[in-house]
């Protein structure tokens, strides 16, 4: 058995101080205690330290370590800054105005908490802060009360200001994705608006001018659901439409558009592992966060130089922490797909903020700080993890994370999705009965009953879930059917998936088309087992009619 370290300046000064029996009980103290501990006389000066409180003042500068081994003043071990406030609880303890009143090494000091304190920095590191410690104050006293000296505790608080930082930057992200979500959902209302406004004028056939300019606000229309897309990203709120793929072969099919963006002078290199492994995932959002980091990479690399896409696999038996990943990545098969690049790298104080939203170092080109934090988002919604490897003048490793698909065969079936609908859905004869339309957004009520009226669909408009059970009230007890349910999710009182489901209840078979400007995954639902479809939101007045025709068509 290995022999207890023995504490520093020997036994001598203890039993000089405490008698030979009282000074083996401290040595024992001193050895076994996991903390830095030291014993200090009334006055604050050092009589004996423990190993583990060496080992913490480790490259401490010079003034520190002499008191350790010259038996000087306590405060001399901490920051400047930070004596006088050890020096004040010192004198309290000694003075037995913040202590028990039991004797002995383990004597409390009452209710004052330990203070938040800095070790004395190296000197040859100028502008280096010390490490911040935890350091609790103890008296030690005799049978008849006496304070004899004091037992100071000292513990490394490092971890838990780390884990105290995380936790505040998990609280922020969240917030900031709350935020985000909600303002992205309002958004897409907005747009659905702008986008079937347009659509409905332009279907009028205007003079070509009239045309050009709707055509304009289309366009513009477009590219803010293009930004919204990516706030949701952030957010996790995304609609995703996941398919088991080849992941080599994803990468061959989006690295044409990668060698265009990042243009003649970066070169472009494969390094795809075989054989090649099967993961589940939007194939277009993929696309999106590898031209998001082959962007970022040929901003890096202006005078020219590599980016590399490979991949690799992993099996972690237990969580593995990862450079600039938010938590460690939790055990299981993992495919990886690096995004590597040659350029001047990412600097250190930057590092930790790039997957901030709205973060960005190119404020001043149109950056929007959106383009990793959707990178991050579109990871996260998949079940997986990104994490980033980065070094001033020595480039930037950027790791995508993805959960390893084992069933090849639903590759071949193309994967289970979430119902969605499109122009290719089949059509079906307009029904005797009407479309119960509900919407809380009247621009959007209006023109989704234009589009599906001009289709050929009777309308029942109303703005909500509560109105559209009131109208069917109204009818008599046995109402006639709506030909399907068109609502929307989110709304003030009832949403629409309990209206989906209170409809359900008394017209077993009825149609159903839920529409949100959040995903579909955000809902937290299975809805295709439900047999309820979705559309998302921003969406064209024909996307909306294909919807509800190809929900008629399931109809048995």
């Amino acid at each position: 058995m290995r022999r207890a370290a023995a504490p520093r300046r020997g036994g001598d000064a203890l039993r000089a101080r405490f008698g030979a029996a009282r000074a083996e009980a401290f040595r024992a103290l001193l050895a076994a205690d996991p903390s830095g501990v030291a014993v200090l006389d009334p006055a604050g000066r050092l009589v004996a330290a423990n190993p583990a409180l060496e080992r913490l003042l480790a490259g401490a500068g010079d003034a520190a370590l002499r008191a350790l081994r010259e038996g000087g003043p306590a405060a001399a071990l901490f920051a400047p800054e930070h004596r006088a406030a050890l020096e004040a609880r010192l004198a309290a303890v000694a003075a037995g105005r913040a202590g028990a009143a039991a004797a002995g090494p383990a004597a409390g000091d009452g209710d004052a908490p330990p203070l938040e304190l800095r070790l004395a920095p190296a000197a040859f590191a100028p502008g280096q802060a010390g490490r911040v410690v935890e350091v609790e104050c103890r008296p030690l006293r005799r049978r008849e009360g006496v304070v004899e000296g004091v037992v100071l505790r000292v513990a490394d608080a490092t971890p838990r200001l780390r884990l105290e930082a995380r936790l505040a930057r998990a609280g922020a992200h969240e917030a900031v994705a709350r935020l985000a979500g909600g303002v992205a959902h309002d958004f897409n209302n907005l747009l659905t608006a702008v986008i079937g406004g347009a659509e409905a004028a332009l279907a009028h056939r205007p003079a070509e001018p009239v045309a050009a300019e709707l055509r304009q606000i289309l366009d513009g229309a477009q590219r803010g659901a293009a930004l919204v897309r990516r706030l949701l990203a952030f957010a996790g709120r995304q609609t995703l439409q996941p398919r088991v793929l080849a992941l080599n072969d994803a990468v061959r099919g989006v690295a044409g558009l990668v060698r265009r963006l990042v243009g003649d002078r970066v070169r472009v290199e494969l390094a795809l592992e075989e054989p090649g492994r099967w993961v589940r995932v939007d194939p277009v959002q993929l696309d999106q966060a590898l031209l998001n980091l082959a962007a970022n990479a040929r901003d890096a690399m202006p005078e020219g130089g590599t980016l590399r896409l490979s991949t690799a696999h992993a099996t972690l038996l237990r969580p593995q922490r990862e450079p600039g990943a938010a938590e460690p990545i939790p055990p299981g098969r993992w495919v990886l797909l690096e995004v590597a690049d040659t350029g001047h790298g990412i600097p250190p104080e930057v590092l930790p903020r790039i997957f901030e939203p709205f973060f960005t170092t190119r404020r001043g080109q149109g950056g929007t700080g959106l383009g990793l934090a959707s990178v991050q988002g579109v990871l996260r919604q998949s079940g997986g993890h990104v994490t980033v490897r980065s070094r001033p003048g020595e480039g930037t490793v950027f790791r995508l994370w993805l959960p390893r698909h084992e069933a090849e065969a639903e590759a071949a079936r193309g994967g289970a999705g979430p119902a969605a609908a499109g122009p290719g859905a089949p059509a079906a004869a307009a029904p005797a009965g009407p479309v119960l339309l509900v919407e809380d957004e009247a621009p959007v009520r209006r023109l989704a009953a234009l589009a599906l009226r001009a289709a050929g669909f009777a309308v029942r408009p109303v703005e909500g879930a509560e109105a559209a059970l009131a109208a069917l009230d109204a009818e008599g007890a046995d109402p006639r059917p709506p030909a399907a349910l068109v609502s929307d999710v989110s709304m003030p009182g009832m949403d629409g998936l309990e209206l989906a489901r209170r409809l359900r209840a008394r017209f077993p078979r009825l149609p159903v088309v839920l529409v949100s400007g959040y995903a579909a995954a955000a809902l937290g639902e299975d809805l295709p087992a439900e047999g309820l479809r979705f559309l998302a939101k921003p969406y064209r007045p024909q996307e909306l009619v294909a919807a509800v025709r190809a929900a008629l068509a399931g109809k048995e």
